[in-house]
């Protein structure tokens, strides 16, 4: 808009000393824009080396989406400085800790393409491993980011083999098991409470399929031993309570098969 033209939108019969002001208050309006337009980004005329210790001490004061800002313009910058693993690193790490675990898994994933021969490439495949495990929720929702974290941490275990962190991806690798172990107990739970027996069987059957070495199996087995009861079917009674005796005999519902013989409803 033209400057004459700030007159025009006035309405009319303005005093001077209102015509006035309304000038300066325009002036002023535009004299920060031109300001701004002026002064530039932060990091113009700065060499790698001082976005690079900006970055480092945002990261050290735990201004993490600061450090992440930074540490990302250093690297699209300068791609090639002496320092970019270590940034690269340093990038991946401040997003994780900033929550945001799926541009946290991006930049370790690019760590690893990057410098795949550096000494940190088996802790950038960690990275990778925590991030998803992260992003994995609770065993009520839907679990797509489970079956990921398991798949992902899988691979670090096989592929850092030997490793201190093939040994902890190994834990993240259970713990995801138990989790979806425990979401499909949870639908069995869930069915047999309501005695819809045939559903609840089905579930109890897939854990003892696929996750025979979580907790959850013999609560499974439990369940089973009651449902098959309820059926009649004596055989599968009997081939159900001989698989909690041997292949879990410490468990919790081992012992109380043992004691008492009580159903799976107590098992909850």
């Amino acid at each position: 808009m033209p400057f004459f033209s700030l007159f025009d939108a006035m309405p009319p019969r303005r005093s001077t000393r209102q015509i006035t002001r309304f000038v300066a208050a325009a002036g002023a309006l535009f004299g920060a824009l031109s300001a701004a337009c002026a002064s530039g980004p932060w990091w113009q005329g700065l060499t790698a080396q001082q976005i690079w210790e900006r970055g480092e001490a945002q990261f050290a004061d735990e201004d993490y989406g600061d450090a992440a800002t930074t540490l990302g313009r250093l690297l699209l910058d300068f791609p090639a400085f002496e320092g970019a693993a270590d940034a690269q690193f340093m990038l991946a790490e401040a997003y994780f800790n900033d929550k945001q675990y799926i541009s946290a898994q991006s930049e370790f994933t690019r760590f690893i393409d990057r410098f795949p021969t550096n000494e940190r490439a088996p802790e950038a495949a960690m990275g990778v491993c925590h991030s998803n495990e992260a992003l994995s929720p609770i065993s009520q929702r839907d679990q797509s980011f489970t079956l990921q974290a398991l798949q992902v941490c899988q691979n670090v275990m096989n592929d850092w083999f030997g490793t201190p962190q093939a040994e902890e991806a190994a834990a993240v690798v259970q713990e995801m098991r138990e989790k979806l172990a425990r979401k499909i107990w949870e639908n069995g739970w869930y069915y047999q409470r309501r005695s819809l027996l045939d559903p609840a069987l089905i579930y109890y059957e897939d854990i003892i399929e696929r996750y025979p070495e979580t907790s959850f199996a013999p609560r499974a087995l439990l369940g089973m031993i009651e449902i098959y009861g309820i059926f009649g079917y004596e055989e599968e009674v009997e081939s159900a309570r001989e698989q909690l005796l041997t292949r879990y005999p410490e468990s919790p519902e081992a012992k109380t098969l043992e004691t008492s013989g009580v159903s799976g409803s107590e098992s909850g």
